[in-house]
């Protein structure tokens, strides 16, 4: 169901979008999904902007071992060079992940500028690439793109001729087929060896193909950003920090839930229009600061793929499509049977039934009957332990 925030989203649309400069680079998936996509596979790669024109255009490969050695055969002023060095990708509360090669120390979250960057996975067309920025250390606005090239599995011919000392795994294959060390010419020679679709690969916020893939247009358009939000809601998605979040959207009101460790709802955001009307404001109830984001920008919020237990539960009620039994303290019990769109029947006194709507809120279900003054609810780790949904020993407060 869209909500106020999507509805002004739509409205709004994206010729705003980059009124104020500095918008955040997201890498396109999470530090652990890039580690298992790269892990015992070769990157191959050119650098298309290159100081050394020479070098533009030329294959590049890195295999990546499990041990966190890199072997490398590149080229670098006009030379063809063999290198053992060492990889790793990193968490990074700014750009969600970051990849390292031959500076891998242990600061948790080092920046781009210390030779970590940002990285992007196309899983429709295998294409991996980083990006950096020019100008000043920590400068915004001006990204390029550093590397741009794919994964595969096997070692290209021609980078074996290149690097003939370069100490490969016995296990790595050789492609034959891709005996030129020209880029172009080598995605002609096997168009299929690129690495597609790796899985968890579809778990991506809109607008991540990277800010200098973009090249200053809008990352995301009013259209794909509330597709997106009416996709996810009801499911969890995750911070570039790692915070887990319950995206809930009903006519009236749209709502973040911030979740702690052990999966309660501890906090939540009201999502309004922003003031301009080109974004959503984040307003949360117990954290002192409001967020904004503002349309045409990479969506922060990443799908993880899962359904809050909250939803999952009326989803159940939903398909059981028979009367449930709930609790009214001092007021007995209620008999409610709940349907697709927010929509619920209760049994009366006299054996009719009264129409009404449930909603989710502050981690609590909500359920308006007609002619009824007061709105029920019930937390929803209540809910589900009384309907046999979770074991009445689980961890965790209820809400």
């Amino acid at each position: 169901m869209m909500g106020l925030a999507a509805a002004a989203l739509m409205a709004a649309g994206a010729a705003e979008a980059h009124a104020q400069s500095g918008p955040s680079n997201y890498s396109s998936h999470d530090a652990a999904f890039f580690s298992e996509l790269l892990t015992d596979r070769i990157w191959v790669l050119e650098r298309p902007n290159s100081a050394q024109a020479g070098d533009r255009g030329l294959v590049w490969g890195i295999h990546h071992a499990a041990d966190g050695t890199a072997r490398a055969c590149i080229h670098l002023d006009g030379v063809w060079q063999a290198r053992v060095d060492r990889w790793r990708v990193v968490s990074s509360p700014r750009f969600r992940a970051l990849y390292n090669y031959q500076d891998a120390g242990t600061e948790p979250d080092p920046g781009h500028e210390k030779g970590h960057v940002p990285i992007f996975y196309d899983p429709e067309t295998g294409r991996l690439h980083s990006e950096s920025v020019g100008g000043a250390e920590g400068s915004q606005g001006n990204w390029f793109v550093l590397s741009l090239g794919w994964v595969q599995e096997s070692w290209p011919q021609a980078l074996k001729r290149a690097c003939p000392s370069l100490p490969l795994p016995i296990a790595v294959p050789v492609n034959e087929k891709q005996t030129s060390v020209f880029m172009e010419e080598a995605v002609a020679q096997d168009p299929d060896a690129a690495f597609r679709a790796h899985p968890g690969s579809h778990l991506r916020a809109p607008g991540v193909a990277g800010l200098a893939m973009s090249a200053g247009a809008p990352a995301v358009t009013a259209s794909e950003l509330v597709r997106f939000l009416a996709a996810h809601d009801g499911h969890v998605l995750e911070s570039p920090a790692g915070i887990r979040m319950v995206l809930v959207l009903w006519a009236e009101r749209d709502e973040l839930w911030r979740l702690d460790e052990h999966g309660n709802v501890a906090d939540t955001a009201v999502l309004l229009a922003s003031a301009d009307g080109a974004g959503i404001s984040v307003q949360w109830e117990r954290l002192p600061r409001r967020l904004e984001y503002r349309l045409g920008d990479p969506f922060p919020l990443q799908p993880t793929g899962e359904r809050y237990g909250a939803m999952a539960l009326t989803d159940r009620l939903i398909a059981a499509d028979r009367p449930v039994t709930l609790p009214l303290g001092d007021m007995g019990d209620i008999s409610l049977r709940f349907h697709e769109g927010g929509a619920v029947t209760a049994e009366d006194v006299h054996g009719g039934e009264l129409d009404g709507r449930w909603r989710w809120s502050r981690g609590q279900l909500h359920v308006s009957l007609d002619g009824m003054a007061e709105t029920l609810a019930w937390p929803w780790r209540n809910l589900a332990r009384h309907v046999g949904a979770i074991p009445a020993s689980s961890d965790g407060a209820a809400e």
